[in-house]
């Protein structure tokens, strides 16, 4: 059989994988043949399972703090809903109201003033008609300084 020696990190992988899961036929017969050949993935594997052992018999005797399980179980679904979009639809919400008001402001504030005709000033300019008759103006009376 030809094994390749380069597939150490998938040995390793399923190794710590074995713990939490069963394994295919395929990937226990590929830890045969590695294992077979490769001394050590064959001591990581010996060294590994020792530790683990170890760990599980150092558990064993700890006592569990009351409601322990159902803590981790309501943290867990804690965080399961942070990670939904549901949980931060309203924040997103929020900010596109607070968006929307930044641009219309933005819009105002760029916007030209526009003059109403009631503000301006009460001697606007007009034209002048020479047929029209002023009081307090006689031409007539008026010499020129020669």
């Amino acid at each position: 059989m030809n094994v390749r020696l380069f597939g150490c990190g998938k040995f390793r992988r399923l190794v710590h994988e074995r713990e939490d899961r069963d394994l295919g036929k395929g990937e226990l017969r590929f830890m045969a043949q590695h294992r077979s050949v490769c001394p050590e993935c064959r001591s990581m594997e010996s060294t590994s399972s020792m530790a683990l052992n170890m760990l599980r018999a150092a558990t064993l005797d700890v006592e569990a703090a009351p409601m322990f399980e159902e803590r981790v179980i309501r943290r867990w679904r804690v965080q399961n809903v942070r990670e939904s979009i549901g949980y931060w639809s309203p924040a997103f919400f929020g900010a596109g109201i607070a968006c929307f008001a930044l641009f219309a402001a933005l819009a105002l504030i760029g916007k030209p003033v526009e003059s109403k005709r009631s503000s301006l000033p009460a001697g606007e300019a007009r034209i002048f008609d020479p047929h029209r008759v002023y009081p307090n103006l006689d031409l007539r009376e008026v010499r020129y300084n020669r």
